[in-house]
């Protein structure tokens, strides 16, 4: 029997048929199984950049791309193929694919976005970046998840909200909070300090936590305040000692030169978590 959730109504998928992609896209299908959401699934295709505007006649003079479209629509099929009780809607094109992802996920009430990586390391984490780290810090509108392994099931019962707590990222817990009542879960609110000169007195920030309770009541909260040399870190600890299936953190917006200065702490989790990542945007 389907859950009701208004708030996963469509979910959207891109791939590039990797196996990383490959689980993100069983994880939308388990999603849209239980919700009875419809599944989007995108590939984006090298094609010259003025493609849409050739005609047929010069398209036909560049088989090798229009055998990429054709190679894509079939994988595309095959995985409609295999799952003929979900409602899946396929989409090809070229272009560029951080545009083509924002876009479709604006012009078509995407609610949830899901996508596979295989993490990154070194300099590329904050000069380059994989596409999903990229699409992270791009798409503000709905909730992105980041899946590097296979999700073998939908039980949410023990999750990890990393957040500073502060009063203006409320409605991005709201949001957390909406797509995991489904899966009643406990939710571990989770504040790392990382400096002595910058974060809350531990009494300010329990506070802050404590409201939180409240907020995601009927959901039973527990609140956790510890010390790491990053959040990154410090999230990925703790999630692996209380055996968390899911981490979300509020995926705050920087200037890109502060990014780079500094990283973010959004990024740092999507590439070195092994664990699902939930970046719920404010």
């Amino acid at each position: 029997m389907k859950d009701k959730n208004k708030h996963i109504t469509n979910i959207f998928v891109p791939t590039d048929f990797s196996a990383c992609a490959g689980y993100a896209v069983d994880a939308a299908m388990k999603f849209a199984e239980r919700f009875g959401s419809t599944v989007h699934l995108y590939n984006c295709v090298d094609l010259p950049w003025n493609w849409h505007t050739l005609t047929s006649t010069e398209r036909s003079k560049l088989p090798e791309k229009m055998q990429r479209i054709v190679n894509a629509e079939t994988l595309l099929d095959k995985v409609k193929e295999d799952y003929p009780n979900i409602d899946i809607t396929t989409v090809v094109s070229g272009g560029k694919f951080l545009e083509n992802v924002t876009n479709y996920v604006k012009n078509y009430g995407i609610d949830l976005v899901i996508m596979g990586s295989h993490g990154a390391s070194g300099k590329n984490e904050f000069f380059v970046g994989s596409n999903t780290q990229k699409a992270v810090r791009l798409i503000r509108r709905c909730p992105v998840l980041v899946v590097k392994n296979e999700v073998n099931n939908l039980n949410f019962k023990n999750v990890v909200y990393a957040s500073s707590f502060n009063v203006n990222e409320r409605e991005t817990f709201l949001k957390f909070k909406r797509m995991m009542m489904p899966f009643k879960p406990i939710i571990h609110l989770l504040a790392i300090h990382t400096s002595e000169f910058f974060d809350a007195p531990y009494i300010v920030q329990n506070a802050a936590m404590k409201d939180y309770t409240e907020l995601a009541k009927p959901l039973t909260c527990k609140r956790h305040i510890l010390r790491d040399f990053s959040v990154d870190s410090g999230a990925r600890f703790f999630a692996e000692e209380i055996g968390a299936s899911l981490i979300g953190i509020s995926n705050h917006y920087k200037h890109p030169l502060k990014r780079m200065l500094v990283g973010s702490n959004v990024e740092a989790l999507v590439n070195h978590a092994e664990s699902p990542v939930m970046a719920v945007d404010y």
